[in-house]
């Protein structure tokens, strides 16, 4: 999950959708939760807090409320958590403006998602409850019923695809490590989505890394200015 950085507060919104832009601008096109790739069209400014809660109408329009999720990930994050399980979200989950989440999961060729092995008791158990909110993050194998069955297939195919999409990226990088292959590495990524997992694939190549992070839009505070490791933000 990449982290983010969503800069300064902004006000003045009348409605949530109007966020939009700015979020785009400061997050990339991407989903806060799965990292899928999408078009300004199909990303929804989704709501940390639910905009329908009793429990907290404030946030409906307010800025540290928003972050960018496709239309599954928004669904089944609604659905799971649902109006009586909105109590202390910020503490109950990781989340990629708040914590480096990226330092938080592990990602392998075959799609799946788990904790990093590496993470304390407490946050890791954080980090498994996010991957249960997180419909397009979970394993197949944890899938309670047949329609969170078919989110799961759908994300870990999705990562398996970029998976290989980025080794084939790396294979021609390597082959010719040109400014110009760069540049190509990094648009593939943008256009394919799923930050973690190229990062994951180049993890060899800090100098790809750190560009990646660049086009991504990934919060550079979260990793070493030299090597790329993930920095410590937040649990995470």
């Amino acid at each position: 999950m990449k982290p983010v950085n969503k800069g300064g507060y902004i006000g003045g919104f009348r409605d949530h959708g109007d966020a939009k832009p700015d979020l785009l601008a400061r997050l990339g096109h991407f989903c806060s939760y799965c990292e899928s790739s999408g078009s300004p069209q199909q990303l929804h400014v989704e709501h940390i807090y639910q905009k329908a809660t009793t429990a907290h109408p404030k946030l409906k329009n307010n800025w540290h409320n928003f972050l960018l999720a496709c239309p599954t990930c928004n669904t089944y994050k609604s659905h799971h958590l649902g109006n009586g399980r909105q109590t202390g979200l910020l503490k109950r989950f990781l989340w990629p403006h708040l914590d480096n989440t990226f330092a938080a999961f592990d990602y392998d060729s075959s799609g799946r998602v788990f904790p990093n092995p590496g993470l304390p008791r407490q946050i890791s158990g954080l980090a498994r409850d996010t991957i249960t909110m997180v419909g397009l993050m979970q394993s197949p194998a944890a899938a309670v019923n047949y329609a969170a069955l078919g989110i799961a297939y759908d994300g870990a195919s999705k990562r398996s695809e970029a998976w290989e999409i980025a080794k084939r990226a790396r294979d021609a990088y390597l082959q010719n490590p040109s400014p110009a292959q760069l540049r190509a590495v990094c648009d593939a990524c943008y256009c394919t989505g799923h930050f973690s997992i190229w990062m994951a694939v180049f993890y060899r190549q800090p100098i790809v890394r750190h560009a990646l992070i660049t086009k991504c839009k990934a919060d550079p505070v979260c990793f070493d200015a030299t090597t790329s490791a993930p920095i410590v933000r937040g649990r995470a």
